[in-house]
């Protein structure tokens, strides 16, 4: 079975659950900051009526489609132009009022409504004035109108009745007063109007209270405590209009009083009497009929008339209403969102749009009831872009966020030798092939050579290919507008066969790699930048694949339950399982083995209880190194078990050789103590005087076998430690530790040591080894550095590391001994001649602590000018601090 059939689906998944939760459930606090700030901005337009243009315009609409019956008991007398021209000029003499209204009388109408105020009296015919109230209250049905307007510009508003004998002799009176928008339309009036604590109901209301005493629409009472000048209006209502101007039937003031008209027209009907005629009348613009074909007053208070007895004047809902439908429609959107698929969310906003304003139309036609939708409206289509820059942003976060994880994942987007530059490639081989002498040519300038004068010039005309002579080879490279010529000489006494073929299969000539295009508009760089991961993820997937089936090293992974998932290739071969032959118990597999029985309870303990467990068996002749730990493929599944078998035959052999060598080396630590035996001796039996330096030799042998002796135990003991005993610790402790340990040291040189670390630095590993190494480090800049010179402690962070640098003032280490300081027993040639005395084992002790503390110890020196020293530990992760 391929590991690349297995553990990059396992990887696959993880990822694709991530990917999943990162874009269909957005942070709730995003969500709750657009939510908050679509109630926001919703809130303000329907407080400000900033969209009431729109919702006039949706209303105008919402009428035309749904235009209102006629009332058919509703008849206009119109003071038209034919009017005008057969009776004379305007203002007529109310003689001739009182006639049309004997005449009604006598047709026996239901009610009569003048839409003409009679403020003033007539000063040329004061009997008219008593004659037109006699025939008014003959008739005792005749409703007057009156108007609450300013006398003169500037005074208060005051109500222009008319005369007394007249609004003595009306049935009632009724303001006609008609409200226009902002527009300049009129769509409504006020139901009640007046000045101070006085209220008049509408001409309208006034004739439907006469023939029909509503219970919905109550008659006007009296406000309590208004002030005696101010305009008091309510129950604003809008008027479903029947059509344009002329939709009522309509007769000539003239024809009338000629009896041109029948009787039988005006019996038991309702007659409102106004003027039509242009310049004379109020002309009013509708939603019906607007600017080009503006409505007359009186046959405005006709539609109001009729919409009254009828039922269905318009209501405007309440503002607290207002409020909550338009934040309910606004929150449909960020519920249905994110449940949608991203090309499913325009059509829904458009959807969600036709439905507000269904709702709005639904709800004029069928409960007479006005709510704007064009303030939900709004809040629908800014939902939209809100919504999607949320999920862009939070697109573009998760991207940015795998793209940097990504990028901080090993690098293995190598595949080709030529993407490294031809300078690397250079130093790379002469620093890897038995190179003598060599020469690296950039367009006919030399950049690196070593005794190029040992090199037979050569002329190479093919670029790409190697040219191989008995002492050298060359090649010809060309990148770009650059031309390359490398010469390789070899050493006389090596075997060229197989390093010229090793030189032929490496491909030079190809193109390097070129990097991904980077676009202007910042969606298609990150469309790029995903496509580049993509190939380094499957790069990662190749490399994991190859090199799980080429590890030194046998692998198994089973599942939950015990059951075999995976097997590469050696383990395959080691326990002589068939290929393919998975989903089987794991621990089967060693039934046979001489071990069975301590790796089935090995296995138990990993899977029962989730301990990571190594352990050595024996497999055949050979010697096994057991790694067993739990393998969580993310962090919702079950955990199964992972196993990793070493062969550590050679191993075991090299430790059994390692102790010979410390056997053989135990004899450094006991020639000091036969010195000191045989020194003794002499003393005793008087052949050395007893002095001074003989006491100090005596000292120096036993500090010799002292610090040899604690050398290898360190040692020992340094390479024995593993994670499980390491703990949090704090860098600056072991620091001052250390400092106060070699400080008498450092004061017989006349050495100052400047710690600059002034912060707690915390670290898990070892103190005491810790702590051990840099004492090593800090005695030996002591033991090698100037009396009266300084030594500097100071520490960074880079790249997930904490640095400590130790920096001294002494001789410094020869460039070509800085690559072999770290080695066991090895010394400088410089500290061997100048007599200083050491085993070789401080620097090697400093590796290995940091080496098992998952860091590294560096070294930067340039003899004559001191060396520092670098200790890396990597940093704590959040989550441990």
């Amino acid at each position: 079975m391929l590991v690349g059939a297995n553990i990059p689906i396992f990887q696959g998944e993880a990822q694709a659950k991530r990917m999943s939760q990162g874009l269909t459930d957005p942070r709730p606090i995003g969500q709750y900051l657009l939510t908050l700030m679509l109630v926001c901005i919703s809130a303000l337009l329907v407080y400000t009526q900033a969209a009431k243009r729109l919702d006039l315009l949706a209303y105008d609409a919402f009428i035309n489609l749904n235009a209102a019956p006629i009332d058919q008991q509703t008849v206009i007398i119109s003071i038209d132009e034919k009017s005008l021209n057969g009776i004379g000029q305007w203002p007529w003499r109310r003689i001739i009022h009182a006639q049309l209204v004997d005449k009604l009388t006598e047709y026996n109408a239901a009610l009569i409504a003048f839409d003409v105020l009679f403020s003033e009296r007539d000063k040329t015919y004061p009997e008219d004035d008593e004659a037109l109230a006699r025939a008014i209250k003959q008739n005792g049905n005749v409703l007057l109108p009156l108007h609450i307007h300013p006398l003169s510009y500037g005074n208060a508003l005051s109500e222009i009745l008319p005369l007394p004998e007249l609004v003595n002799a009306a049935k009632a009176l009724g303001h006609v007063h008609v409200e226009l928008d902002e527009d300049g339309l009129a769509r409504g009036l006020y139901l009640n109007s007046g000045v101070g604590d006085d209220h008049w109901p509408a001409l309208a209301m006034a004739m439907a209270i006469e023939i029909n005493p509503l219970t919905r629409y109550m008659k006007p009472t009296h406000s309590a405590h208004a002030a005696p000048y101010v305009s008091v209006n309510t129950e604003y209502r809008m008027i479903p209009f029947a059509g344009p101007g002329g939709t009522y039937p309509s007769y000539s003031y003239l024809d009338v009083m000629l009896d041109r008209v029948p009787g039988e027209v005006f019996r038991d009907k309702t007659v409102l009497i106004g003027a039509t005629a242009a310049g004379l009348g109020d002309v009013i613009p509708t939603p019906v009929s607007r600017l080009n074909r503006p409505m007359s007053g009186v046959e405005l208070h006709a539609n109001a008339f009729a919409a009254i007895m009828q039922n269905t004047v318009i209501k405007p809902v309440a503002p607290v209403w207002s409020y909550l439908l338009t934040f309910a429609f606004i929150l449909i959107p960020l519920l249905v969102f994110p449940r949608l698929k991203p090309t499913h969310v325009m059509p829904s906003t458009m959807i969600l749009v036709v439905v507000v304003a269904g709702f709005s139309y639904l709800l004029l036609k069928y409960d007479q009831s006005w709510f704007g939708p064009v303030n939900s409206i709004i809040g629908i289509l800014l939902a939209y872009p809100l919504w999607s820059w949320q999920r862009m942003r939070h697109l573009n976060t998760f991207l940015s966020q795998e793209l940097e994880r990504l990028t901080n994942e090993p690098d293995l987007s190598f595949r080709h030798v030529a993407q490294h530059s031809i300078e690397r490639i250079f130093l790379s081989l002469i620093s890897l092939l038995p190179v003598q002498h060599y020469l690296l040519i950039k367009n006919n300038h030399p950049l690196h050579s070593f005794e190029k004068e040992k090199l037979d010039p050569v002329t190479v005309n093919e670029f790409g290919e190697w040219l191989h002579d008995k002492s050298a080879s060359w090649i010809k490279l060309r990148v770009g507008e650059d031309q390359y010529k490398l010469g390789l000489g070899w050493q006389t006494d090596i075997a060229l066969r197989s390093v010229r073929e090793y030189l032929d299969k490496l491909d030079l000539d190809k193109e390097p790699h070129q990097k991904p295009r980077r676009f202007y508009e910042q969606m298609a760089n990150r469309i790029a930048q995903v496509r580049e991961a993509i190939s380094a993820m499957q790069d990662m997937r190749t490399f994991i694949s190859k090199g799980f089936e080429e590890i030194p090293g046998a692998v198994v992974v089973c599942d939950p339950i015990g059951m075999l998932v995976y097997s590469n290739s050696r383990a395959n071969t080691w326990l002589k399982l068939p290929n393919g032959s998975l989903d089987r118990p794991i621990h089967d597999l060693f039934s046979d083995q001489a071990d069975a029985d301590k790796m089935k309870q090995a296995i138990q303990r990993v899977l029962l209880h989730g301990d990571a467990l190594d352990l050595e068996i024996q497999l055949g002749e050979r010697d096994i190194l057991v790694h067993l730990l739990p393998f969580l493929v993310d962090e919702e599944s079950d955990a199964g078990l992972m196993m990793t078998m070493s062969d550590i035959t050679k191993i075991r052999q090299q430790q059994r050789e390692k102790n010979q060598l410390i056997d053989f080396l135990s004899h450094d630590v006991r020639s000091p103590l036969v010195s000191q035996l045989a020194m003794l001796d002499g003393i005793k039996q008087g052949r050395i005087s007893w002095d001074s330096r003989v006491l100090d030799d005596l000292a120096n042998h036993a500090k010799r076998s002292l610090n040899l002796s604690e050398q290898f135990l360190q040692i020992t003991r340094a390479e024995q430690s593993d994670g499980a005993d390491f703990y949090e610790f704090d860098l600056l402790n072991a620091l001052d530790n250390s400092i106060d340990s070699l400080d008498q040291q450092a004061q017989q040189k006349d050495i100052a040591i400047n710690c600059e670390v002034d912060d707690c630095i915390w670290l898990r590993g070892n103190a005491e080894l810790v702590e051990r190494a840099i004492t090593n480090l800090l005695s030996n800049a002591i033991k090698y550095s100037p009396s009266h010179s300084s030594i500097t402690i100071a520490s960074s962070e880079v790249n997930g590391y904490i640095a400590l640098h130790i920096k001294d003032q002494g001789a410094g280490i020869a460039e070509e001994e800085l690559p072999h300081i770290f080695k066991r027993f090895r010394r400088q040639r410089r500290s061997e001649v100048g007599g200083e005395k050491g085993a070789g084992l401080g620097l090697n002790f400093v590796k290995v602590v940091m080496e098992k503390h998952q860091g590294a110890v560096k070294v930067a020196s340039i003899l004559g000018q001191g060396s520092t020293f670098t200790l890396e530990f990597p940093a704590l992760e959040e989550s441990e601090t």
